[in-house]
């Protein structure tokens, strides 16, 4: 049987950093990824850099954005793949604007793309969130998912996706959408298995998308 996990009272162990636990024969250690300290001293109860998950899952935590995420966004937003039925590829710098825009919405919306984080490995693999999303003058809340390339095909667009749609459920939101373009069928497959039916297509950003949408 494992060791229980020291200092259950840590904020550490409730961090979407998120934590490695380091066992010995003798005890078990917490390693935080975040401070040049690996090695903090038990128990914290307070850290400038404590990040609360607002949605788990069985293989994810999501949490908000970091403006010390820019090295994962900007290599997400940098690949070409990735970026395929987006207008553009993005550099560092509009990396780091998108950030300030996710920024802005939290204060402004409560929510937007979250950081999808694994939790076996602690690595981001993409960003999936609720956004507030409007449309011929409505505000619609949106489900957006842009996992990284490596992982792709593991069920993780999917997996957070059906936890996005509950968590805006339960907080009151009538039905949820999501634009996708019409080649995007990968998109389309997630959008499928979160229930969400084709509606009507409108323009945003430029481009054609379908408005795919789920009445709660």
């Amino acid at each position: 049987m494992p060791a229980p996990l020291p200092f259950p009272e840590s904020l550490c162990h409730r961090c979407a950093a998120p934590p490695k636990y380091v066992r010995t024969a003798a005890s078990v250690f917490i390693r935080c990824p975040l401070l040049p300290d690996k090695y903090p001293r038990q128990p914290v109860l307070a850290c400038e850099l404590y990040r609360p998950t607002v949605i788990e899952t069985e293989r994810l935590k999501l949490r908000e954005l970091r403006l010390d995420d820019l090295d994962f966004i900007a290599a997400l937003l940098g690949d070409a793949e990735v970026m395929r039925w987006y207008p553009k590829v993005y550099s560092r710098d509009e990396a780091r604007g998108w950030i300030e825009r996710m920024l802005a919405r939290y204060a402004r919306d409560g929510h937007a793309l979250w950081l999808a984080i694994d939790k076996e490995r602690g690595e981001p693999i993409g960003q999936i969130g609720l956004l507030a999303q409007t449309l011929d003058g409505v505000v619609e809340p949106e489900i957006g998912y842009l996992v990284h390339r490596p992982f792709w095909r593991r069920g993780y667009a999917a997996e957070a996706g059906a936890a996005t749609r509950d968590w805006a459920f339960a907080r009151g939101h009538k039905h949820v959408i999501s634009l996708i373009r019409p080649e995007n069928e990968a998109s389309q497959a997630v959008a499928r298995k979160l229930g969400l039916l084709p509606t009507r297509h409108v323009t945003h950003g430029g481009l054609d998308h379908v408005v795919w949408r789920l009445d709660r």
